[in-house]
Order: structure tokens, then sequence, then C-alpha cells
């Protein structure tokens, strides 16, 4: 292998590390938005909160807090009357929605996790036997990035569903 090959694939596996680490900030990103718009669609912790069917919440003012609409119409008091506005009503998603969300995202961080460790592998291995490396960043040092970016999207996917 020839030095300007030697210097290719060492910049192409850098390159590769470094759009993963940005793959993972837009990930975070996508989410933290997604949390703050549609965030309260996905409450699958809340109580009636059903596993395959979407639930739809009732704001009571007298109670200060939701309440699941059929419990309003079983007891006869939907609407409810002492609500001085607009009866306010919120659609929450199945429980199973948040689960293949959640699911599905962190697979996806795994994924990237797992590609940016081999190319840091590849990257490092092209100039294993070379004294005077140009750069040399050991996976030890490229992980903590990983896990600080997989933990700030942990705590966006909790942030999301619990509130």
């Amino acid at each position: 292998m020839t030095k300007i090959d030697k210097q290719l694939d060492h910049i192409y596996h850098r390159s590769r590390i470094d759009a993963q680490i940005t793959g993972m900030i837009v990930l975070v990103g996508i989410m933290a938005i997604l949390s703050l718009t549609v965030g309260p669609k996905f409450a699958p912790f809340k109580i009636g909160a059903k596993l395959l069917q979407p639930q739809r919440y009732v704001w009571v003012e007298m109670e200060q807090e939701w309440v699941t609409e059929n419990t309003l119409v079983n007891t006869g008091t939907f609407p409810p009357i002492e609500n001085k506005g607009a009866v306010d009503i919120r659609e929450v998603y199945p429980q199973v929605v948040s689960l293949v969300l959640f699911i599905s995202v962190m697979a996806i961080s795994g994924f990237v996790y797992k590609c940016a460790r081999r190319q840091t592998r590849l990257m490092n291995q092209i100039y294993a036997d070379d004294p005077d490396r140009p750069y040399y960043r050991p996976w030890s040092e490229i992980r903590i990035t990983f896990w600080a970016l997989n933990f700030a999207l942990l705590f966006v996917m909790l942030l999301m569903f619990f509130l």
C-alpha cells in the first residue's frame, strides 16, 4: 500500500467517524424537537393509556387534572360544565407507538455506535505499524462522545414519555 493510498484510506475512515458523530447529533436534535412539539401525544405511562388504542383526555378545571373522556361520558359529566373556557381535549397515542419509537431510536443509536467502533478500528489499523502517525484517536476517546450523545438521547426520550 502506497503512502497516498494510506492517507486516502485514513481520511475516508476519519470522515466516516465524523459523519457518524454528526448523525447522532442530528438524531438527538430531531428527537428533542419531536419531544417539544408532539411530546404530549406520547404518554404511555399516563393513567388510562391503552396498549393498542388511542385515548382521549379532557381537562377538568375543577379537579385541575386530565381525565379520560370515557370516564366523563360514563358519569354523565361530559362536557365538564364547571370549565370556564372551551373544552380542552388531548388525544394520546397508544402505548405500542411509544414502545416502537423508543426501540427503533435506541436500535439506530446502537447501530451507529457499532459502525463508529468499526470505523475507528479500521482508521487506526492503517498506521498501526508507523511510529509517526498523522492522526491517532483511540476508540476509548471517541466512545465518550457517543456515550454522551446516547445519554442525551435517552434523556430526551424519557422527557418525551413523562411530560
